[in-house]
């Protein structure tokens, strides 16, 4: 196993951030498989007091200076401003994007009184806090021109933003998870952001909730905050355990008592994961708000969607879809015999009543259920391994590019799925739906280049038809992976598959922590459900104990949990 990515590179740049001023660097963390902020350590907010300008200094001096003063946040990031013009400090927009690098900033002068700062970048944080992790060895440019204000250089232009090293970004930020709902209501999705940790924090979280999910879930999720709702008072005070969340009158005024549940129900989610948060009280200026009884159609959200410990597969003599639980094999009661469809790459719903499977040629897609034999749902060329939603739909890709929706009800319907990289010359290798079905996990290849990760929010009609992929989120990975499967709400499970080669699995956090486990020669297949991982070789099914792989006798082959 290894710590998050960035722990790593604190190790190594832990002595600049001490140049910063006086605060106390974690220098380790907790390593965890089933939950992605266990290593924060929210209950630390570090101080960092950064110089103002020095005196007759240069204008690298005052570049530096400014890049340095960036970690002092106190008072609206008043020492960096302190190096800039008066318009200039008045334009600058700390909060718009926040760059992670690694070793010193490069300072070259480019013209007069024109400077060009290189910035080897671990990766960025944009306005909402979501982060992206960038390819190693990456580089980013910022543009800085400089006047002098009474015989003193200072910025008068520059971009928006901050930039800090590893170490500072690990002392200045945690990890928190928002939570919005699935157009159903019925479970909730997490949105993980990265925020400073000030001592307002719990009000920047429901300030965030407010303004609504990231851009990759855009379509996707949905909330129960009206447009424009606002807090009444700009603080979420916390005493005694209480959160009290105050909202204006006009943010209630005219809502059913089924949307004030879910709104409370959707803070409650939010907040009482913060630290010294067990209860939220929500008002209306002030005034009490009741909820004795579940409003008529409230049902709690799920927070994660359970696989249980069964999986599917394929009988390595007969051919037949298998059950395959506590190392026991069984048949699938109420299937048809399909062995004659020579079925590969199976899958099930959490029902255990309906599964999906590919032929060898993998030019058909079937489903088979309790029915006398199995149907065909979708037929194509070079179709990847299927995947399960909670609304009945299956999907697949077919002709490298284009993805497909197969209701698994006999009804023939089959949608094609739009998609940012509809049209382009890009083949996906693998595409599994998140367990609450509002997200899809896609790894695509750009032409010639490794392979890459992404997550992506599920839009849908009214009815639960799917209808699209929207905006993208890049997962960053230490190998080019070409296999995919959701570990938690939160967290993928990754790998480069080959029959000879050696494969490491690794577990991906949406906060950017990364586990590897220990390798193995020749994995073909893996699976992971119920806190369990599967791999398997051409030989053997193995399962994961410890940090060991301990082979299972007389086990399926090509297991899937459901999904």
């Amino acid at each position: 196993m290894r710590l998050e990515r960035l722990y790593k590179l604190l190790v190594t740049v832990a002595a600049a951030a001490a140049l910063a001023g006086c605060a106390s660097l974690p220098q380790s963390g907790q390593v965890g498989e089933s939950d992605q902020q266990a290593d924060i350590n929210r209950d630390v907010a570090y101080t960092f007091n950064p110089a103002g300008p020095a005196n007759d200094a240069t204008p690298t001096s005052i570049i530096n200076g400014f890049i340095l003063a960036a970690t002092g946040i106190q008072g609206d990031f008043s020492t960096a401003r302190q190096f800039l013009t008066e318009s200039a400090a008045q334009q600058w927009d700390p909060y718009t994007q926040t760059t992670i690098y690694t070793d010193r900033p490069i300072v070259d002068a480019t013209g007069d009184n024109e400077y060009t700062v290189e910035l080897v970048t671990v990766g960025s944080l944009d306005d909402a806090g979501v982060l992206e992790l960038a390819d190693d060895g990456s580089t980013r440019n910022h543009e800085f021109s400089l006047t002098q204000v009474d015989g003193q250089w200072r910025i008068d232009q520059l971009p928006d933003g901050i930039n800090l090293d590893a170490a500072q970004f690990r002392a200045l930020f945690n990890t928190q998870t928002l939570y919005f709902y699935d157009p159903t209501y019925t479970y909730a999705v997490p949105d993980v952001r990265w925020m400073l940790n000030t001592a307002d924090q719990t009000s920047t979280l429901v300030t965030a909730l407010l303004e609504g999910p990231a851009d990759y879930l855009e379509g996707a999720v949905v909330t129960a905050f009206p447009a424009g709702a606002e807090l009444y008072r700009d603080t979420v005070p916390v005493s005694s355990g209480i959160a009290q969340v105050d909202f204006t009158d006009e943010t209630l005024r005219g809502m059913s008592e089924l949307a004030r549940q879910r709104m409370y129900q959707q803070l409650e989610l939010t907040l009482q994961r913060y630290p010294g948060i067990s209860e939220v009280n929500m008002t209306r200026e002030r005034s009490s708000l009741e909820f004795d009884e579940p409003a008529q159609g409230f049902v709690p959200a799920a927070t994660s969607v359970t696989t249980g410990n069964s999986q599917v597969g394929i009988h390595p003599e007969t051919s037949q879809l298998v059950s395959y639980e506590a190392s026991t094999m069984s048949a699938l009661p109420g299937f048809p015999n399909v062995a004659n469809l020579e079925p590969i790459e199976p899958t099930i719903n959490r029902d255990r009543d309906v599964a999906a499977f590919l032929n060898a040629d993998r030019d058909t897609m079937y489903v088979a259920n309790n029915t006398s034999e199995a149907f065909e749902v979708a037929t194509g060329t070079d179709l990847i391994a299927p995947t399960m939603d909670v609304h009945g739909w299956v999907y697949t890709v077919t002709d490298k590019n284009t993805i497909v929706a197969a209701n698994t009800n006999r009804t023939g319907q089959v949608l094609e799925i739009m998609h940012p990289w509809a049209g382009r010359d890009i083949d996906i290798l693998a595409l599994r739906i998140s367990p609450e079905g509002a997200r899809a996990a896609v790894i695509v290849q750009i032409e010639e280049g490794p392979t890459q990760l992404f997550v992506t929010g599920l839009i849908r009609d009214d009815d639960s038809q799917p209808q699209a992929l929207g905006n993208t989120f890049r997962l960053q990975t230490d190998e080019p992976p070409n296999a995919v499967e959701w570990y938690s709400n939160a967290e993928v499970l990754a790998g480069r598959l080959s029959e000879r080669e050696r494969v490491e699995l690794e577990l991906v956090g949406f906060s950017g922590t990364s586990i590897n486990f220990k390798p193995m020669l020749g994995m073909t297949n893996f699976s992971t459900g119920a806190g369990n991982i599967y791999a398997e070789t051409q030989d053997n099914v193995y399962l994961r104990v410890g940090n060991n792989w301990r082979a299972q006798s007389d086990a399926p082959t090509q297991l899937s949990y459901p999904g």
